[in-house]
């Protein structure tokens, strides 16, 4: 059921003061991005995009939002000033596209193309493929970028591997078992650590992100579909379909330190511009909850959509 509750160490006032940004959402069920403005804590607009919208990223001038349809296998632009889509991409190479990565010179998307078992580059300013890498691998689902933007790693979850490829070197392209049903990914700012998680196994794979060297497999809740690592670095979160809770990583030891309850079916997370809150999409139940970092206690659950579950955080201007 959805609902909207606050926790009663806090007040109002108190509670609200700290928010002062705009979550975009990627409403699966409702084929649509939202804006959610975390001061109302509330849905405040919705821009219809293609179908069954996954994922969602933002140029590097923050003008425009980008969201992968794989239920209709396009790419969606939203023009967030005008909060509404501007161009819709297809194309033959777009089937099942979801993972999405900007390197920092902000002038290409890339884009997981599933089914293709491919990583896409896409011209942001052209709008259109401009080369094609074959990871090789089932199911290559999330992508993210070393902090240069040298470095992709790829999670593909039917082949239960991750995948390291060098951007500047087209045939480069190193692989390492990362359990069955592998999925959410996350890297470290820093570069160090890779998480893999694997929603059959239910653990958590940690690998130098080097070379793909394991360092360690965490045992975690059962359907873990999400990684999220905090911008210090210091802790990892952990999303899961199956037990509606949020795993706590320390990051240094390498062991769980907490299991936070949230809505059912959590998926996609966001952090606050601040560092101080995290955002979980529970997809299942149309709600978005928020984690205070500071004392890991839900803070505030909140109506949002049909599915949501990819987010990213844009902060006031």
């Amino acid at each position: 059921m959805k609902r909207t509750v606050l926790a009663l160490v806090l007040s109002i006032t108190s509670a609200v003061s700290g928010f002062a940004e705009t979550l975009l959402i990627a409403d699966k069920s409702a084929d649509a991005l939202l804006l959610f403005d975390t001061d109302a804590r509330r849905v405040v607009h919705s821009v219809p995009v293609g179908g069954n919208p996954h994922e969602v990223i933002l140029t590097r001038d923050g003008r425009i939002a980008i969201t992968s349809n794989p239920g209709s296998n396009t790419v969606s632009f939203v023009d967030l000033q005008k909060r509404e889509e501007i161009h819709r991409m297809a194309s033959p190479l777009f089937r099942f596209p979801h993972g999405m990565a900007i390197p920092p010179n902000g002038k290409t998307l890339y884009l997981t193309s599933e089914q293709k078992r491919l990583v896409l580059s896409i011209d942001l300013a052209k709008r259109e493929v401009v080369d094609e890498v074959s990871t090789g691998m089932g199911g290559s689902h999330m992508v993210v970028l070393s902090p240069d933007g040298e470095r992709a790693y790829i999670a593909n979850r039917e082949s239960g591997t991750v995948s390291l490829w060098k951007t500047s070197k087209q045939g480069s392209m190193q692989h390492a078992d990362a359990g069955d049903g592998a999925e959410g990914i996350a890297l470290s700012h820093d570069g160090r650590w890779l998480l893999v998680a694997n929603r059959n196994d239910n653990d958590l794979h940690v690998f130098d992100a080097s070379d793909l060297s394991l360092e360690k497999k965490i045992a975690v809740g059962s359907g873990p579909v999400r990684v999220a690592i905090a911008p210090d670095d210091q802790r990892a979160f952990v999303t899961h379909r199956a037990s509606a809770q949020v795993y706590v990583i320390d990051l240094g030891a390498h062991e769980v330190t907490a299991r936070i309850p949230v809505g059912e079916g959590p998926g996609g997370m966001a952090f606050g511009s601040k560092g101080e809150w995290l955002y979980i999409a529970n997809t299942s139940e149309g709600t978005v909850s928020t984690l205070d970092l500071a004392t890991l206690k839900i803070v505030s659950t909140d109506d949002a959509g049909e599915g949501p579950d990819g987010m990213l955080v844009v902060a006031a201007r």
